[in-house]
Order: structure tokens, then C-alpha cells, then sequence
């Protein structure tokens, strides 16, 4: 495919933007070295406030060179591609958020490192799934996907839901993800029990009692964060 003009000048002020420190330092946190999560993943060094800056400038990309920057090996490129995505999917009203979904669906082993699901799941499926729950089976099926990232995608996708006080989703799939192997998935669950937590703390606190024995450290440290230090250690010794 011959590469656009909006891609090319994409691809030049992403290179001016970029620098060897943040490269570096990008390489590190998300872990693209050998049998790490982020296996060969490549990097420019550039920072998300750049991307977002970058992002508002080519806000009116069609679907097809969206398909080309997330296709690339860069990292930022597949980053800043979603980030378009998930503004857009803001502002969408019903029959444009369905597009938006069918192209993200189908571009989702792009969506392959955790602040490129972190940054746009919420705001795409989140928000398509609060507005057709009838929808919701798909979300059932990613989150028993062997790929880590489509799991990911499921349960962090329900910050929306939560965000509006509906958090029966977000517990049904955390339930099916308690005796999941990955440390990052372990913090997201952590992370949208803890977001529950603030909304109704009673009903996650009831989640955690019945599945104490499952729940993987990690993700109860982070779920019971914002509790009371005193009934937060007994909460961790397992004193209710």
C-alpha cells in the first residue's frame, strides 16, 4: 500500500518529537525485551502529551490510514492511531460508534500492549457496550481469550459501566479472570474491583469476601487500596 500524505507527515513529526532517552526509557517499562510481554515491540520515544498533540492535528484520518498506522511495528504509531479512535468514538453518536467498534474489533491484535488498551478500550467498547448491553456476550468471549491483550480489553473496557454506576459486568468477568497467570491482568482486575470499590464499596467488599481464597494478591492489594489502613490490613490478612 502506498503510504498517504497524512501518514508521511505523521510519520516526520513523530520523528522530530521523538528522543533517545524516552526510546530508551519506553523500551524498559513496557517490557519489549526478550520473552517479556512486549516482545519486540519498537519504539520511537516519543511522549503521549506529543501523541495527543499529534493526535488533535490528524483527528479526520479515514478508516484506511488508521489501518495503516496500526499495522506498523512502531509502538507510538499503534498509540497514537487508538488515541484518534477513542476521541472520535467520544463525540460519535450511535451509528458512528458502531463503525468505530467493527473497526476496532477487527484491528484488535494491533491493540497489543497495555496503554494502548488502557487509553481507548474504555472510551470505544466502554462506551458501546453502555449503550447496546444486549451486546455484551462479546466482551464473554474475549475474556476467556488466550490472547492477553483481548482479556485486557474485556474488563477494562467496564470502567465505563462502572464510571455509571453498573457494576454487575465488571464482577461477572472478574470472576472468570480470578485464576488468570498474568501479573498485568492481575492488576486490572485489581484496578476496576478497586473503581467499583469507590462506587459501592459494600458490593465489591462482598466480592472479595466470597472469592478470597481465589483472588491473586496482586489484584486484591490494588482492589483495596483506598480502604481505611486499619480494616485494610485485616482485609489482607484475610479478618473481615
Amino acid at each position: 500500500m502506498k503510504e498517504s500524505l497524512s501518514i508521511k507527515e505523521i510519520r516526520k513529526e513523530l520523528k522530530k518529537l521523538a528522543t533517545p532517552k524516552r526510546k530508551e526509557s519506553n523500551e524498559w517499562f513496557f517490557k519489549s525485551g526478550p520473552g517479556q510481554y512486549g516482545e519486540g515491540d519498537k519504539f520511537l520515544g516519543v511522549s503521549v502529551p506529543d501523541l495527543r498533540k499529534v493526535a488533535k492535528k490528524f483527528s479526520s484520518l479515514d478508516f484506511s490510514e488508521l489501518e495503516e498506522i496500526l499495522d506498523s511495528p512502531i509502538h507510538e504509531e499503534r498509540l497514537l492511531a487508538v488515541i484518534i479512535l477513542a476521541d472520535r468514538a467520544k463525540k460519535a453518536d450511535k451509528e458512528e460508534l458502531k463503525k468505530i467498534v467493527r473497526f476496532y474489533l477487527k484491528k484488535k491484535r494491533r491493540i497489543n500492549n497495555w496503554d494502548i488498551v488502557d487509553v481507548s478500550v474504555p472510551h470505544i467498547l466502554g462506551r458501546y457496550f453502555l449503550e447496546f448491553p444486549e451486546d455484551g456476550k462479546v466482551l464473554d468471549r474475549m475474556v476467556l481469550s488466550k490472547n492477553l491483550w483481548e482479556r485486557r480489553m474485556a474488563i477494562v473496557s467496564t470502567l465505563t459501566l462502572i464510571r455509571n454506576n453498573q457494576f454487575q459486568k465488571t464482577l461477572d468477568l472478574a470472576e472468570k479472570l480470578l485464576d488468570d497467570r498474568e501479573d498485568l491482568m492481575h492488576k486490572a482486575v485489581g484496578w476496576m474491583l478497586r473503581e467499583v470499590w469507590k462506587k459501592d464499596s459494600q458490593k465489591c467488599e462482598e466480592f472479595l469476601i466470597r472469592h478470597y481464597s481465589r483472588i491473586p494478591r496482586t489484584a486484591l492489594r490494588y482492589a483495596i487500596e483506598r480502604m481505611e489502613e486499619k480494616k485494610r490490613k485485616k482485609f489482607l490478612k484475610g479478618e473481615f
